[in-house]
């Protein structure tokens, strides 16, 4: 009678204990989910102890309900002890589970494993039990031993499931820290499956992942060899091809599977998104038109197709492919905020306003906010502009820091720099180590000659951040033009230049330091660098002035009217040119 009433004081406690985290399989993969359709899905609560019979002894249901207790007042610790002693004392399947699920919940990985471990010793055939248990041993380092539960799992079920407990084996290996371990584990499981073709696929898919692409190759050729028709080995093997940089072999590869399946929707999509990529635009458009022939109300080309449109300055077909979704009600925001920039390119203001106003929630909501109060501020409404920002809604810190640094960057533009250097001031005593606020203030700063300011703020970010490049080469480049700290300001710029040698900013700064430093031959050569990977006008000033300073006044002038081309309107070209021209 005793063992009766705990029962049924449990069963009274269980409904109570739902309101607390459901412990889930390891990593709560959601590979896991269609491995078993015989037990419970791993994220579900475990089956109530309710159920439990008679003959368990008074100890073990005093366990059972201080864990579920425990459970109830969210004491993991005090559940996760309990439930292992239960399952310790007693030869209870479900006792056994739901300890092991406890346990993983808590991340107490040593009595999940133990608990685990005594699952599977009750349930040798239940794959869910062989699934957490191998799940431990991959989360706790010991991949080997996992490996005749992986061989369990691959023999258990359905075998119209074996693809899927194939690519859960997988995404477990792949978790695991030791990468090469894991795919030695995979190897050996695959060793006796030569001829699976879904075997070698998963293979190859951690190899890839692992990022051993020699076996990631060989395992997918040997998967197509076995089933040529196999769509996604076909796209696995294209993703390798591309990690291995063998485009033209990719694009042939490509595009003779598609003459063979003309018809295969994802794979003529994934040739069109690598022609995106290789900037062959119009190869790229024509993949996603052969995608629509075949399925006209496709969501994701139709999005693809008009955004290449835009970036085409094909303004026509981008309105038509992007108002389509929207007849469609599909990425409904995403359109409208793409037909807002289109409309914005082509001087529509007042319509590309009305697009970004229909936007009022989602990821393009503050974009399009920033984006119309550009516009504003165009239309010579900087207090619009600016009325717009400061009534958008923002729900966390981030979205704060966008909107004041988009403000800024309307003042900036406005050349108001006294308001900008309040509002970053205002800014800074909500986040005041941020450093996008601090550059900011830095940057304003300077343009009111308040270089003392500006060098502190430089400094600030620097302290915080030793390997933010970009602060390092403005406080380096600062010390460098602004003062006599030169050999300072030259280590800040080499700091900077370590950690991006190719960034064309950066290599200017080197050059100039080196200018100041009177070694004229070092700093043609950086800053001639930097102009020819960017020929930018702050760049074309440095390079301008010290070929005129060591007498090649041609060169000069060529440097300088060449980026005068491209920015009539730089001012610090401008300054340079009418000093030493004049």
């Amino acid at each position: 009678m005793k063992n009766s009433i705990f029962v049924i004081c449990l069963a009274l406690l269980l409904p109570a204990c739902q309101s607390s985290p459901s412990p889930v399989a390891p990593d709560n993969t959601p590979e896991s989910a269609p491995l078993t359709s015989e037990s419970a899905t791993p994220g579900e609560t475990p089956a109530p102890v309710a159920e439990l019979p008679d003959t368990l002894s008074g100890e073990v249901l005093y366990y059972l309900l201080a864990a579920e207790i425990a459970l109830q007042r969210n004491r993991m610790d005090v559940a996760v002890e309990g439930y292992s002693k239960a399952a310790e004392a007693t030869n209870d399947v479900r006792v056994a589970e739901r300890a092991a699920r406890i346990a993983v919940y808590a991340r107490d990985n040593e009595r999940a494993l133990q608990s685990a471990q005594k699952w599977v010793q009750l349930a040798p055939d239940n794959a869910e039990a062989r699934q957490v248990l191998a799940a431990l041993l991959v989360r706790t380092g010991n991949g080997e031993a996992a490996l005749p539960h992986f061989e369990a799992l691959l023999n258990l079920g359905n075998s119209d499931k074996e693809r899927q407990r194939y690519m859960l084996i997988t995404s477990l290996l792949g978790k695991e820290k030791d990468k090469q371990a894991a795919l030695e584990v995979m190897q050996e499981l695959v060793d006796g499956r030569q001829d699976n073709p879904d075997a070698q696929y998963a293979l190859a898919h951690l190899a890839l992942v692992v990022d051993n692409l020699d076996v990631a190759e060989q395992a997918i050729e040997r998967a197509l060899t076995l089933s040529p028709d196999w769509s996604d080995a076909h796209l696995l093997r294209a993703n390798v091809l591309h990690r291995q940089g063998e485009t033209g072999r990719l694009f042939t590869l490509l595009r003779e599977r598609l003459d063979a399946a003309p018809d295969d929707v994802p794979l003529r999509l994934f040739l069109a998104r690598k022609l995106v990529d290789e900037q062959q635009f119009e190869a790229a458009r024509e993949q996603f038109d052969e995608v629509l022939k075949r399925e006209p109300g496709h969501t994701d080309a139709l999005y693809a197709r008009g955004l290449l449109a835009l970036q085409m300055g094909d303004y026509a077909q981008a309105e038509a492919s992007l108002k389509q979704l929207i007849a469609q009600k599909r990425r409904v925001n995403e359109a409208r905020y793409y037909l807002g920039q289109a409309a914005e390119l082509q001087d529509k203001f007042d319509l590309a306003l009305d697009y970004y106003a229909m936007i009022e929630r989602g990821e393009h909501y503050v974009d399009a906010r920033i984006r119309a109060a550009g516009i504003l501020a165009k239309q010579d409404s900087l207090a619009a502009a600016r009325e717009h920002l400061q009534n958008t809604r923002a729900d966390n810190l981030d979205t704060e820091l966008r909107l004041y640094l988009a403000e800024g960057e309307l003042l900036l533009n406005a050349r108001e720099y006294e308001e900008a250097y309040r509002l970053y001031n205002v800014a800074l005593e909500q986040m005041p180590d941020n450093s996008k606020l601090l550059y900011a203030r830095a940057l304003v700063a300077e343009k009111l000659d308040r270089l003392d300011e500006t060098l502190a703020d430089l400094q600030r970010i620097v302290e915080n951040e030793p390997n933010n490049v970009e602060a390092l080469n403005a406080l380096g480049y600062t010390l460098v033009d602004a003062t006599d700290r030169i050999d300072e300001g030259f280590d800040y710029i080499r700091r900077a230049y370590k950690l991006q040698p190719d960034e064309p900013a950066i290599i200017d700064s080197m050059g100039w330091a080196y200018y100041r430093k009177g070694e004229h031959d070092k700093a043609l050569e950086y800053l001639q660098r930097a102009f020819d990977k960017l020929q930018d006008g702050e760049i074309a000033a440095h390079l301008g002035e010290v070929l005129w300073i060591t007498g090649r006044r041609d060169a000069a002038r060529e440097v300088w009217d060449e980026a005068l081309r491209e920015a009539p309107e730089h001012r610090l070209l401008q300054d340079v040119i009418e000093r030493f021209t004049r």
